[in-house]
């Protein structure tokens, strides 16, 4: 036996339908802030790059630098989700922290190389190596004028650029590398889950 249809129930008067929702904008990230995390970075890694004794760390590759651009990614990850920073972000972290850095390496650098100038006879120690080894001008007077204790624009320039070339190129591979661990390391928490 085939039931009958049911005609429908005409809505009550006086109730519409509900209009249909809006689509969903998608909620604009705030811009992110690089600058915090760049000084936090640059902080580390321009003192232990240029504490003695400590700034032996750099001997493998760099690590005070790699460190103090992975620091600074490493923060940027606290204003977003990791899936919404790229490598480029990590880089460019990486790479202001380097130059955050780099001036403050220069101004510690600089303040031991006029302390140690005193004690050290290292201007006699190097002299006599280059009179052993025939070091004749230009470079005689540039290697005692980087020696000296003296500071001045020169030097300051110096220390400054090679500071700044160095920090910055190892400190951008820091921001790199931070986000290729930290993505990494997402996926890898995702698929223990998922088992």
């Amino acid at each position: 036996m085939e039931e009958p249809e049911q005609p429908e129930s005409p809505a009550p008067e006086g109730l519409e339908p509900p209009p249909p929702l809006p689509p969903r904008q998608p909620v604009p990230m705030p811009d992110l802030d690089f600058v915090q995390p760049a000084l936090t970075g640059g902080m580390f890694l321009g003192l232990l790059s240029s504490l003695p004794i400590i700034n032996a760390g750099n001997c493998l590759c760099c690590m005070w630098v790699l460190l103090g651009g992975a620091i600074a990614t490493v923060m940027l990850t606290r204003q977003r989700p990791l899936s919404q920073i790229t490598y480029g972000d990590g880089a460019f972290a990486g790479v202001l922290s380097g130059s955050f850095g780099a001036v403050i390496g220069t101004v510690v650098q600089t303040a031991f190389r006029a302390l140690t100038a005193r004690f050290a006879e290292s201007q006699q120690v190097l002299e006599s190596y280059m009179n052993r080894y025939g070091i004749q001008d230009p470079w005689r007077e540039w290697l005692l004028r980087v020696n000296s204790g003296e500071i001045s624009s020169f030097t300051l320039l110096l220390t400054f650029f090679s500071n700044l070339l160095v920090f910055a190129l190892f400190a951008m591979i820091g921001g790199i590398l931070a986000i290729a661990i930290l993505n990494k390391r997402a996926e890898t928490t995702r698929g223990t889950r998922s088992t």
